[in-house]
């Protein structure tokens, strides 16, 4: 397939059946991986419109390397192509175990007839919540996630988001250089910023091979673009989820013509009304009476009575 469309399978149309493999290749600290393809090209699934928890950090405590990955949640009940692509999912799961047993000697560097050892050393491509009876068994009743890395390397995400309309919230720069190259975003914004938790995706992804080390193996997957819808709260997103139906517009309409004409007979009342005129004498007898009433009383004193002084009569011999 030559065209980057034609190299992209939707979820819907995905068949785990088309999935083949390239030839190991050994890296540098001795682990294998093994490439992935679909018919012939690389494994590049868009997915539909999925729940997110939002891009999690992650550090190494013995390097410091820091990583971020994300986790896709199905909810096969909300949507038919989840449902469906879940069931592909399942399927790709069990062959990738079958075909690495059949290929155990040349990937794992042994043979191995038994499917409970490759049980045993693979990681599930979907992760089911455990059983709430503390036995750590997985719940294969609930809904699994799947797990995406979302690709960091010297300071730099490489990967593309979006909102829902297409504009872009985060393009990373060229190789070598830092900061998002997205127009209208700051320049230290990054995926974690724009996809917060309980975000919804839809997008692509990447399958980049099966790898093998430690004596464990896995399917590791990468997201290459998404569109997002963050989480609509209706308190703290600083945004207004009200919306006006026609109900609430004819209200709104029937008050502003009760006000315009309630406004309107108040300014006429206001031109009709006329003060009161006062001829001259009117006004001089309105001060004389303010005057006259201004006046006061006289005050009567009341006279202070006057003690009586009794003088002790002298006794005889003093």
């Amino acid at each position: 397939m030559s065209s980057q469309s034609q190299s992209i399978v939707s979820a819907k149309s995905f068949e785990s059946s088309k999935v083949s493999y390239k030839p190991p290749t050994v890296n540098k600290r001795g682990g294998k991986s093994v490439q992935v393809s679909y018919e012939g090209d690389a494994l590049r699934i868009q997915f539909p419109l999925m729940l997110t928890w939002g891009v999690n950090e992650r550090v190494d405590e013995a390097s410091g390397r820091v990583s971020y990955d994300m986790a896709l949640q199905f909810e096969p009940e909300k949507s038919t192509t989840q449902a469906r692509w879940l069931g592909e999912m399942k399927s790709m799961e069990e062959k990738v175990k079958n075909d690495i047993m059949i290929n155990s000697k040349a990937w794992l560097g042994k043979q191995q007839k038994s499917r409970d050892v490759i049980d045993a050393l693979f990681y599930p491509i979907l992760k089911f919540p455990k059983l709430k009876d503390g036995s750590g068994e997985p719940d294969y009743d609930r809904n699994p996630t799947l797990k995406l890395k979302v690709p960091f390397w010297e300071g730099r995400y490489n990967v593309e988001v979006y909102d829902m309309e297409q504009k872009a919230l985060y393009v990373p720069p060229k190789q070598g250089a830092t900061g998002n190259n997205a127009q209208d975003q700051r320049e230290d914004s990054g995926p974690m910023e724009f996809i917060p938790k309980a975000s919804h995706v839809v997008g692509i992804l990447q399958c980049t091979g099966l790898w093998f080390a430690g004596g464990k193996c896995g399917v590791t997957w990468a997201l290459k673009q998404c569109c997002v819808r963050p989480p609509q709260r209706l308190v703290g997103m600083g945004k207004c989820a009200i919306v006006m139906d026609s109900d609430d517009e004819e209200m709104e309409s029937n008050l502003k013509a009760t006000e315009a004409k309630a406004l309107e007979e108040d300014e006429e009342e206001e031109d009709s009304y006329q003060a009161p005129s006062f001829t001259v004498e009117e006004s001089d007898e309105e001060e004389e009476e303010e005057e006259e009433e201004e006046v006061p009383q006289p005050v009567v004193e009341v006279p202070k009575k006057k003690k009586k002084v009794v003088r002790r009569k002298k006794k005889v011999g003093e």
